[in-house]
């Protein structure tokens, strides 16, 4: 066999798949020089298979990662794509790194039939198998629908460009994605961004970066609160609602925070949260809550949330912000829940039930002889705030860590998170819990 013949024909092949948008994707979001390819030549029928793979590293972080050929048969799912799909999954899990993956497909390869719909299935089934082991990011680049965007669904974190197509059936909503950047080039530099907060696998010890020692932002409310303890441009938010979710470094330490804000938590709002708090303990990230809230709109949503928290065993931590009521307290923000500490400003109010409602039970005398009953009211159950619920009576029994002001938070934070570095729990045998869903 003519040797250079041979290598001709390799870089004919090679050089065919060199212009490729999702090879370009892949360069983007590796470190320059430091993508290696899998099975580029791969062949799905007389074209290349529908998906560049391979690995390299972010920020020198080592990083699997595969890109949908939209060139190539709109990115059409089937066995030849699943196949290198399915090994980039595995050898992420095998190896303990990361994975992106890059969704910019029309679908399944309705020209292979039940071999098609076999095939989204194997990578299903991979993807679900190592929920859990290794971060996994995807980014829709363009289009995502059908049976490929339940795949994205199970990603831990889903970063969409603007106006790409994310739906399971025509006609439907776009799917809710973590993050929305401005197109697919953000999307991928978004996703270098979360590699670099994230550990490795659930085995890694959490990130750790230098100490910022900057200074808290001045807040005094709930409002803002994600921004001013986190060091300065480190805070990735999650979703978008009422409440708020984000990744961040605190002076170095890498955690999420949650801020609890809606007056009544709805049931969405509490499984957006939930998801938070288990993605975060999947991977030993510890969880920073502040709360200001009244309690639940539904018994699910009060279920999901309580039951997030209590099962959570890295070091989570509650700072009480303003309101923490009933349910909400009971759920989120006390001991009880599982916090290891909690800390209050002096704004908090901590009651088994809101103010309005607890005067008509325990101060019924006084409201007898009103002469403004709305305003008198009003003063009534201001008054039962100060006196029966606030964050001192709760500290001298025990409940409160410690009351502080709320510019001592992020150095309050940075001593914490430090004493809870090397927090380990024991469980009870079991197969898996059973949340509401």
């Amino acid at each position: 066999m003519n040797l250079q013949k041979q290598l001709q024909k390799l870089s004919e092949a090679a050089s065919a798949l060199e212009s490729s948008q999702a090879r370009a994707r892949l360069l983007r979001l590796f470190d320059d020089s430091t993508f290696v390819e899998i099975d580029r030549l791969a062949r799905s029928g007389d074209k290349p298979a529908e998906v560049v793979a391979g690995y390299g590293t972010v920020d020198g972080c080592p990083v699997y990662a595969f890109a949908q050929d939209r060139d190539v048969n709109l990115g059409a799912i089937g066995k030849a794509q699943a196949d290198k799909i399915c090994k980039v999954l595995a050898l992420a899990a095998q190896n303990g790194v990361p994975v992106v993956g890059i969704f910019d497909s029309d679908g399944a390869k309705l020209g292979e039939g039940i071999d098609a719909m076999d095939a989204i299935a194997e990578i299903l089934r991979a993807s679900n198998n190592i929920s859990g082991v290794v971060p996994q990011i995807v980014v829709v680049a363009g289009a995502c629908v059908g049976s490929a965007a339940v795949i994205a669904a199970n990603a831990d974190i889903v970063i969409a460009a603007k106006g790409a197509d994310y739906y399971l059936n025509p006609g439907d909503e776009n799917g809710t994605a973590d993050i929305v950047a401005e197109d697919a080039d953000a999307a991928v530099d978004k996703a270098r961004e979360l590699i670099t907060l994230l550990p490795s696998n659930n085995l890694s010890m959490p990130l750790s970066f230098e100490m910022d020692n900057a200074p808290m932002l001045e807040c005094d409310s709930i409002s803002g609160v994600i921004e001013a303890v986190a060091d300065s441009g480190t805070a990735v938010v999650l979703g978008d609602g009422a409440n708020k979710t984000a990744l961040a470094r605190v002076n170095g330490t890498v955690c999420g925070i949650v801020a609890i804000a809606e007056q009544k938590l709805s049931d969405s709002e509490a499984a957006r949260v939930a998801r938070f708090v288990r993605m975060c303990d999947g991977f030993s990230l510890p969880v920073v809550t502040f709360v200001d809230c009244e309690g639940f709109a539904s018994i699910s949503g009060a279920a999901k949330l309580s039951h997030a928290y209590a099962e959570a065993t890295t070091a989570k931590v509650t700072v009480i912000a303003g309101k923490a009521y009933g349910s909400a307290y009971i759920a989120v923000a006390g001991k009880s829940a599982g916090a290891d500490v909690v800390l209050a400003w002096p704004t908090a109010v901590i009651l088994p039930l809101a103010p309005e409602a607890a005067i008509h039970i325990f101060w019924k005398d006084r409201l007898q002889n009103l002469t403004n009953p709305v305003e008198e009211r009003k003063k009534l159950a201001e008054e039962f705030a100060e006196t029966e619920g606030d964050a001192v009576s709760a500290a001298t029994k025990g409940y409160v860590t410690d009351v502080i002001a709320p510019s001592e938070t992020k150095s309050k934070l940075t001593a914490v998170l430090d004493m809870l570095a090397g927090k380990r729990v024991s469980r009870l045998p079991k197969k898996h819990s059973n949340i509401v869903l």
